[in-house]
């Protein structure tokens, strides 16, 4: 398979203006559609294609895609109507390519090495994407127009991304080994929470998310189409990403939708109020209904619905919900409130991302001061765990997540983390429980693990 040349001339030659404006910014963003073949091999090459890419697979939409290396970047987030698309997208129904991959780190005042190849908030425009709808397969490339870039130079750097994938070796698949070597530990854990409750009781805060973190030692080759594939094997309805930048690797499947935007419609959710799940049927479904009726459970879900309510509605109109229903995912299950509203004329993707985040789910209540107590009390930090990662693009779609159910692998070093709301109520066991089943959701990828 390779790149149609002929058809990409010719669309270059009828959609670049002429005279090209010297101080407009126009990106090239050509698609062709592809075979399942290259699209799988482009997956399959993952662990050697890049030092920058972003694999992202979305099961609702039956969507996935493969994006890599960076035709443009900025460290804060692009504005899409700063951006001349010079495109042929319209000759295929495909609403939901993306533009624009971006990233935003949890707010703290820490800054580790641990996390120093993602900037605090990044955004970027890919060079290539692999893109896969249902079961059809595009090829999107990108590329800045000017700087005296002929046509033939813009053609031999994606026919040599294609020459490198369709060359490359497949990988053999195999399930990594870790030994656990420190963790938040169940003391520590305990003497966080009891400062928190007090601060409850003081009424100086409603409520306050704590994490634990947990590293350890990979032992063999990391393998990314394994985890990646066990993450989609085992979290069917989750988002599933996987983030390098370098030599950092931030993978993960979260359930948690920041909001997805279809033009001027928005749908997020609140999701908060956890459970374990049950071993049999009947208990599963006992358990269920135990959440659907715990008054604190339900008390730290109202914070946060309350929270995505209140800030919406500066914003947009119509919004509407129902009562939390349960979201089962495969250890645990979630108190969950879909909602949805529409977007206010004038209204960006910027200004969602600052009114949504980070929400009581993450952060606490007010959000001030539980990211004081945050500070305070967590001695890591998170990085992008409980940041978010998305994408949009200038036909108004897009889909921001919240980056929980993560870890971050770097020179074969793990680092995970799991978190919980702490409210009047709250139990340090009960909370330790809770991000013990977590944690499992990154831990389960590994073999041999050693907790103690």
């Amino acid at each position: 398979m390779t790149l149609k040349t002929d058809k990409l001339i010719d669309f270059l030659n009828i959609s670049i203006p002429n005279p090209v404006n010297e101080h407009g910014n126009y990106i090239i963003k050509y698609i062709q559609p592809i075979s399942k073949e290259l699209f799988d091999k482009a997956y399959l090459t993952i662990n050697s294609i890049s030092t920058s890419y972003l694999y992202w697979d979305n099961p609702g939409l039956n969507e996935s895609f493969l994006a890599i290396d960076e035709c443009q970047r900025n460290n804060k987030l692009l504005q899409i109507e700063e951006t001349n698309f010079i495109s042929n997208q319209d000759e295929f129904s495909l609403e939901r390519i993306p533009d624009i991959l971006l990233s935003r780190k949890f707010p703290n005042d820490k800054s580790a090495d641990t996390w120093q190849d993602f900037d605090n908030s990044y955004a970027f425009i890919p060079k290539i994407i692999f893109y896969k709808k249902t079961n059809d397969y595009f090829l999107t490339i990108f590329s800045e127009y000017g700087n005296n870039k002929t046509y033939s130079e813009i053609i031999e750097e994606f026919e040599k991304y294609l020459d490198d994938i369709n060359n490359s070796q497949n990988i053999i698949i195999n399930q990594p080994s870790i030994d656990i070597i420190t963790q938040t530990n169940a003391e520590d854990w305990e003497k966080m929470i009891n400062y928190s409750l007090q601060k409850i009781k003081d009424a100086e805060i409603k409520k306050v998310v704590l994490s634990r973190f947990v590293s350890g030692n990979i032992n063999s080759k990391t393998d990314l189409n394994f985890l990646t594939s066990k993450l989609k094997d085992d979290y069917p309805g989750s988002y599933i990403f996987i983030y390098k930048r370098n030599s950092s690797i931030f993978l993960g499947a979260s359930p948690e939708k920041l909001f997805s935007i279809n033009r001027n419609l928005i749908e997020t959710e609140a999701l908060a109020g956890t459970i374990a799940r049950g071993e049999s049927n009947s208990t599963d479904n006992e358990l269920s209904d135990l959440l659907l009726n715990d008054s604190k459970e339900l008390s730290e879900h109202n914070n946060v619905l309350d929270y995505i309510v209140s800030n919406l509605s500066e914003i947009t109109t119509d919004i509407k919900y129902q009562a939390p229903t349960i979201k089962k995912l495969k250890y645990i299950q979630h108190l969950w409130t879909p909602i949805t509203a529409k977007l206010r004329p004038g209204q960006s993707i910027h200004t969602l991302i600052n009114k949504l985040h980070p929400t009581p789910a993450v952060c606490g209540d007010p959000k001030e001061k539980a990211l004081h107590i945050i500070n305070e009390l967590e001695k890591f930090d998170r990085g992008l765990f409980t940041g978010i990662l998305g994408w949009y693009n200038n036909k108004g779609y897009g889909d921001v997540i919240v980056a929980i159910r993560s870890a971050l692998i770097k020179n074969n070093k793990l680092l995970l983390f799991a978190g919980c709301g702490i409210v009047e109520g709250s139990t340090p066991e009960k909370e330790f429980t809770e991000t013990e089943l977590k944690l499992k959701s990154i831990l389960s990828l590994f073999k041999n693990e050693k907790t103690n």
